[in-house]
């Protein structure tokens, strides 16, 4: 084993722990968020209560709210939007925004979208492009498409539930987080035992 593959296997892709990581930070994540968007008394000052309002919908007394007032809507998934919005492979701009027009006029204002799908491109049976080939490899021209997307959103007065990952495969989903685990650990395994196929 040359000092180049003993790196690379020390590398933290080679433990499990990036996995775990990723979990943590993503669960951190969604408790900030929580925290900070939420009615908590921990963000207020107990002497004085004020209404609060703010452009991201909450729940309060369990009943969904945006700026003071009960919040309804209409929604669809619209898991592309991102990859519209975007100037690459694949990306219509132009559809974008008459999709949204067209949502927006038939009374749908709440779009449930993917950030962005994970794997390489050329699997048959998968969303391309994807955002994320391999890991920490990021295709930012989805990235730039989904925030042209928001950006349309708020124009139009529309809000997005915006989803990481989920578990089809036609995402890449769990299941390539897994995968991208096994074939680094199969790798750094045969590395160790000085085999390298």
């Amino acid at each position: 084993m040359d000092a180049k593959d003993k790196l690379q296997c020390n590398n933290s892709l080679c433990s499990p722990s990036w996995i775990r990581e990723l979990i943590v930070s993503l669960i951190m994540l969604t408790c900030f968020t929580n925290l900070i968007f939420s009615n908590n008394s921990l963000l207020s000052s107990p002497q004085v209560e004020r209404p609060v309002v703010r452009s991201f919908v909450h729940i309060q007394n369990g009943h969904f709210v945006l700026e003071g007032k009960p919040y309804y809507y209409i929604g669809t998934n619209f898991w592309y939007g991102a990859i519209l919005g975007s100037k690459g492979e694949s990306g219509d701009r132009n559809r974008l925004i008459m999709e949204l027009e067209f949502m927006k006029a038939h009374g749908i204002d709440n779009l449930r979208v993917l950030i962005g799908a994970d794997g390489e491109n050329g699997v048959p049976s998968k969303v391309e492009p994807t955002l994320q080939k391999k890991p920490g490899v990021y295709n930012d021209t989805i990235f730039d498409g989904l925030d042209f997307m928001m950006s349309e959103l708020s124009k139009r007065n529309m809000k997005a539930v915006l989803f990481f990952t989920n578990s089809w495969e036609w995402s890449g989903g769990y299941s390539q987080y897994l995968n991208w685990e096994a074939k680094v650990r199969i790798r750094c395994l045969r590395l160790m035992a000085g085999r390298h196929t």
